[in-house]
């Protein structure tokens, strides 16, 4: 009886032990079962990402607003690509933050809201700067000011965002903690999580290491490569400046003897042989000066000169010299002017001429019959600005749309085939839309297939009093910057009615001895040669001169270097007119010269218009002690 009872108890006792351990693995099944559903809700949303999210987004955040700064901070060119490039990352994790399902714990945050119109009118903003290449400059100040009034609220959003994940985890915890408070395995599965936590975490920090490591090599290999693109410029500027020299200084033998050649009887065959080298010259000569202009305006040392400009007699010079060129062609050229004089401006009358010529000349180069037009209007006479317009219209060829999409970029030619027709190297019309600009203007373009073109010059410059005329013995039509030597008949007509001076020729190369020579001797002139600054220093303590022509490159000592010691000189001598005549017309030679006291410039190849201009110009004033 016993035995049976103390079995029965046994049995209710196991019984009961098999309850409670099967009550126990029902309770460990049901807060498996509700830990599984809290972990399978929390991967549903994802709310590990968020943290994630928001500190990916404020460091690109960081990014672009450290990329906007130096770009600020840098004088040199704005990297767009780079900027471009940190600006799409941005917006890509701005995306993410926005359209990720785990940033539903986080929109009803105050910091979220607040931050988030900020954020779009922020993009709305750098698209408008960004879109439009090239990027300017003033441009990027309103947006780096508000990258850093948004630089606290960013950071508050992912505390918030931190805050969130955390009192989601803190709810998790209390609850699987209630659930499995007695549970030991739970306590073992907390530590295997901080430890992979852990390991992730320092994965997670070589990663970012390897990241700042790589992103420090490649800003030192960028330093590196703008070091050497700095060096290489640089050294183009300099071959550039050497080869203007060194080509220029035969120009003015060629084209100068070419002048005086046919001054002398010829026959018209030999005529004609001349008329062809001299126009030949001429044009070898207009490229070397479009290539040296467009090494200038990429270096940003292509500087505008302005001076009082009457617009009158500007256009009558352009007139003079581009009516002949159409007649050649059997084209008639026109010049309608508004029926009040034009007002005159501060300008750069070369530039401005330039602009011209090189429109004209491409009008008649690609005008076969009918005629060229230059129409001149202005939109307001007052001051401070006068705005002109320049209508250049032609009954040429004309061009397609695709073509006058790519007009005014470099080297680009209409006809680029083997066997086209007309010439040229496709540099004239960019280097004019550049001087436009520099001038506050712009040069736009209609045109058709057959239908000729118009070219429009939109200027404005500032308004000022008429310039005096200057009376002198000089042709009255100037001549462009290109032009070449004067033709021998008008050299001829030099000598008559200039006092004979004394002039002092520092110059090393023999033949622009010899043509300098023949120049001013028909001038009326007593010329003394030497071939170095040196010399000349010497000489003009010696002898007695009118009027030094000084050239620059020299050996023993330069041009400038004697000028300056000239200019040191005690009484008289240190009045002695200095005009400065050299090949160089790069690196500001002219302003050099002008800084080591000369008294005018002329470059190579000589202009005999401006050489006689400025021979008459010293013959009165004779220096005397």
């Amino acid at each position: 009886m016993s035995g049976r009872t103390n079995n029965q108890r046994y049995l209710l006792w196991l019984a009961l032990g098999t309850a409670a351990m099967a009550l126990a693995m029902a309770s460990l099944l049901v807060f498996e079962l509700a830990q599984r559903r809290a972990l399978e809700q929390s991967d549903s949303i994802r709310s590990d990402s968020l943290t994630a999210l928001a500190f990916q987004f404020e460091r690109e955040f960081l990014r672009v607003r450290q990329t906007v700064g130096e770009a600020l901070a840098n004088k040199d060119a704005i990297d767009q690509d780079a900027l471009s490039l940190r600006y799409d990352i941005f917006l890509s994790r701005l995306g993410l933050l926005k359209d990720s399902p785990s940033v539903s714990l986080l929109t009803a945050r105050e910091e979220y809201r607040r931050v988030m119109p900020r954020l779009e009118a922020l993009v709305v903003q750098m698209d408008k700067t960004l879109g439009s290449p090239p990027i300017k400059r003033d441009a990027l100040i309103p947006v780096q000011e508000e990258l850093n009034g948004l630089g606290a609220d960013v950071q508050a959003m992912t505390l918030a965002a931190n805050s969130e994940v955390a009192r989601l985890l803190e709810r998790q915890s209390d609850t699987m903690q209630k659930q499995n408070n007695l549970i030991v395995w739970l306590t073992v599965a907390q530590l295997a999580l901080l430890i992979v936590a852990s390991g992730a975490l320092f994965v997670r920090q070589k990663r970012v290491e390897a990241e700042r490591l790589a992103l420090e090599q490649l800003t030192d290999e960028l330093r590196e490569a703008r070091f050497r693109a700095e060096a290489a410029n640089r050294g183009k500027s300099q071959f550039l400046a050497n080869m203007s020299h060194e080509l220029r200084t035969p120009f003015n033998g060629l084209m100068g003897m070419l002048g005086l050649l046919q001054s002398t009887p010829v026959t018209p065959q030999q005529a004609d042989y001349i008329g062809t080298a001299q126009a030949s010259a001429g044009h070898l000569l207009s490229l070397l000066n479009d290539v040296l202009d467009v090494s200038a305006l990429e270096t940003g040392k292509l500087t505008l000169k302005p001076a009082p400009v009457s617009l009158n007699r500007l256009l009558g010079n352009v007139q003079a010299l581009m009516q002949p060129l159409a007649r050649e062609k059997g084209l008639d050229f026109e010049l309608e002017l508004p029926p009040e004089r034009l007002p005159a401006v501060l300008a750069d009358e070369t530039r401005l001429k330039q602009i011209l010529f090189n429109l004209l000349n491409n009008a008649i180069k690609f005008t076969e019959k009918g005629q060229v037009l230059l129409h001149v209007a202005v939109l307001t006479p007052k001051e401070p600005l006068v705005a002109l317009v320049f209508t250049i219209q032609d009954t040429g060829i004309g061009m397609d749309a695709k073509a006058m999409e790519r007009l005014f970029q470099r080297f680009y030619q209409v006809d680029d085939s083997a066997t086209r027709k007309f010439g040229g190297t496709g540099l004239g019309l960019e280097i004019s839309q550049s001087l436009a600009r520099m001038m506050q203007g712009d040069i736009t373009v209609t045109s058709a297939p057959g239908a000729g073109s118009t070219f429009t010059v939109t200027l404005n410059l500032p308004a000022c009093e008429e310039p005096v005329a200057v009376q002198t013995t000089a042709p009255a039509v100037e001549v462009a910057p290109t032009e070449v030597a004067m033709p021998a008949s008008t050299v001829e007509s030099f000598a008559s009615g200039v006092p004979a001076m004394r002039v002092l020729v520092v110059e090393d190369h023999p033949i622009n001895q010899k043509l300098v020579g023949l120049l001013l001797t028909r001038m009326g002139c007593e010329s003394t040669f030497c071939e170095n600054g040196q010399l000349a220093v010497d000489l003009v303590q010696q002898e007695s001169f009118d009027m030094v022509l000084m050239d620059v490159n020299m050996p023993v000592m330069d041009g400038l270097t004697a000028t300056r010691l000239i200019r040191g000189m005690s009484g008289a001598l240190s009045r002695l007119p200095i005009v400065v005549l050299t090949a160089d017309v790069m690196n500001e030679a002219r302003d050099q010269a002008m800084a080591a006291g000369a008294d005018d410039f002329l470059s190579k190849p000589v202009n005999v218009a401006q050489l006689r201009s400025i021979v008459s110009r010293y013959s009165n004033g004779k220096v005397s002690d």
